[in-house]
């Protein structure tokens, strides 16, 4: 049965004992900008909420399999937040690329046409929206338009979205939208591939929380699974208006990282 709105920008919460149940055999997959922190104008600026380091910390101690799946590179997330010293976590960078566990980081050689997009993109960039507030992040492993600080983040994604998106097909990459970002990626590699690689035979439950278009693969993997398993699921979608691209792939949505937070304390009592 479908979640009823309640009018406060959540929907309410279908019945949470058997993820609760099946916990010690579980995984629990979880995003970090808007899912464990809220989303900040500039990447270093983003910390954790209060608290979650703590959160973590208890799903590991129940035994179940704790990942973080975010599109920030492993070397960004580590350095503004303390998940290294959490037990056991795996931590998967650029939308799965770079896998992380125990300080072992695993990655692919980066292909020829993301250096030479690295070259060309300031000035394609430039041409399509001229605007001193849009600024290019490198991360090694991908390269991310920012319009944020714009005053027209989406029309600007707009313009951008075609030069942009024909320069990566030519040099072999993708373009992905984002919240009021465009990222040039490495095909083959998503939250969705994450996923698959983290549920095993073993595995009874799992909970997955996201914000974005690019958690759409991994709720997709989580989704057919739980179909294919007949296991239960629990997808969240934190949204602050109560619908977006996640809402109808997810069980359940909250507006914010806080009320996630919360959320994920009822599972664990």
């Amino acid at each position: 049965m479908s979640p009823t709105p309640d009018g406060s920008g959540c929907r309410l919460l279908p019945d949470l004992h058997p993820v609760r149940a099946a916990l010690p055999s579980a995984l629990v997959a979880l995003d970090f900008d808007g899912t464990l922190a809220p989303i900040s104008p500039h990447p270093d600026d983003a910390r954790p909420l209060a608290g979650v380091h703590e959160l973590l910390c208890d799903v590991r101690a129940t035994g179940a399999t704790l990942a973080v799946i975010t599109g920030r590179s492993i070397a960004s997330l580590l350095r503004i937040s303390s998940f290294a010293t959490v037990p056991g976590i795996v931590i998967y960078g650029t939308h799965g690329v770079e896998r992380w566990e125990n300080g072992q980081v695993r990655e692919p050689v980066p292909p020829p046409g993301l250096e030479e997009l690295r070259r060309c993109l300031p000035g394609l960039v430039n041409r399509a929206a001229s605007d001193a507030a849009i600024w290019i992040e490198d991360k090694k492993l991908s390269l991310v338009i920012h319009t944020r600080l714009t005053a027209d983040p989406d029309g600007h994604l707009e313009k951008l979205r075609g030069p942009v998106t024909e320069a990566a097909v030519a040099a072999g990459l993708e373009a992905r939208p984002g919240k009021e970002v465009l990222e040039i990626c490495i095909p083959g590699y998503d939250k969705g591939t994450a996923i698959r690689e983290l549920i095993g035979d073993e595995t009874a439950a799992v909970f997955y929380a996201g914000d974005d278009v690019g958690d759409l693969p991994a709720l997709r993997e989580v989704n057919a699974w739980a179909a294919r398993s007949g296991r239960p699921k629990l997808a969240v979608a934190i949204t602050p208006t109560g619908k977006s691209p996640l809402t109808d792939l997810t069980d359940v949505t909250v507006p914010d990282p806080q009320s996630f937070l919360s959320l994920l304390r009822q599972i664990l009592e």
